[in-house]
């Protein structure tokens, strides 16, 4: 009966664990931001079509030539056929967004949606490559590494080869291969992410690599420029805090690493699993996070479990 309660607990933890990763949420706050950027220059392109028609009619009138008109009507073409391109790549992106789906979907149904994308992947289309690791993370993470090292992100749009890179680097955290994690982060230009959310989401991901591979420095200075207590910033505050909880670490500040441990605790305990039973963890992580999981009743073989 114990045996069979935990079990279920573990479980439990695993769903909430990917409840709190949901890889959706990111994508769906990019799409939004994009949207509202694509509706705002698509009311400036359209005043400033106004206003070369207008331009072109007065000189067409004045100079009795049909150039003026002419230039208008290829700007006009131009402004069309851009708009049907960016119109086109969000549909697709917001289909493969909605393919990943609930984390608890079953592994037929994770099969069957990879199917509808495979040919995609198969021609080397990065956005649906992402997507495919992307549903093959709730099963199996090195399954999705593996998939991920498929894209090639020289030709990938600068936006998806920073999510590719930063899913990447987060999986060798994961299983406490910093180095390569470091080699991904420092090819990650945040500045070409212009989601807010996403920008920060990354950046715990650079400052938790850096952080762990001997460089706190430069992994505080980019910290200090994300709250993760904003409200803006409360879907990507777990990632924040947990680089924060790496870097006060490394940086023997006992007061802010149980800080950000204490802040973990708080969104789910199961979150501290990641500081435990891991290579290249901070002694002091490790023991902080012992400490305050058997506190919660954790068993290790439980948390360990519950990590994976």
């Amino acid at each position: 009966m114990a045996q069979r309660g935990g079990k279920k607990r573990i479980k439990d933890a695993q769903s909430e664990l990917k409840s709190l990763a949901d890889p959706t949420k990111a994508r769906d706050d990019a799409l939004a931001t994009a949207r509202g950027q694509i509706r705002t220059l698509a009311k400036v392109a359209g005043i400033a079509l106004v206003v070369i028609w207008l331009l072109a009619l007065g000189f067409w009138s004045g100079l009795r030539s049909s150039i003026p008109l002419w230039i208008a009507g290829v700007l006009t073409v131009a402004a069309a056929v851009g708009a049907f391109f960016v119109r086109r790549n969000m549909a697709q992106s917001a289909a493969l967004g909605d393919l990943i789906g609930d984390p608890d979907m079953s592994p037929e149904e994770r099969a069957a949606r990879i199917a509808t994308i495979q040919e995609k992947v198969d021609k080397g289309d990065v956005s649906a490559i992402l997507t495919k690791a992307q549903i093959e993370m709730h099963d199996d993470a090195r399954k999705a590494l593996a998939t991920l090292e498929q894209a090639n992100l020289d030709k990938a749009p600068k936006l998806v080869a920073n999510q590719v890179r930063g899913m990447r680097a987060m999986i060798h955290l994961n299983h406490g291969e910093v180095q390569a994690a470091r080699q991904l982060a420092d090819d990650i230009p945040l500045e070409k992410t212009p989601d807010p959310k996403a920008r920060a989401n990354l950046a715990g991901i650079v400052a938790e690599a850096w952080a762990r591979s001997g460089n706190p420095i430069e992994a505080g200075e980019l910290m200090d420029k994300y709250d993760p207590d904003a409200a803006d910033m409360s879907e990507v505050k777990v990632q924040l805090w947990r680089a924060r909880a790496f870097l006060s670490a490394h940086r023997n500040d006992l007061g802010g690493m149980r800080k950000a441990m204490k802040q973990l605790q708080e969104v789910s305990p199961q979150l501290l699993g990641v500081f435990v039973g891991q290579k290249r963890v901070h002694p002091l992580l490790a023991k902080e996070a012992r400490k305050r999981l058997e506190k919660a009743g954790f068993a290790r073989q439980q948390v360990q479990m519950a990590r994976r």
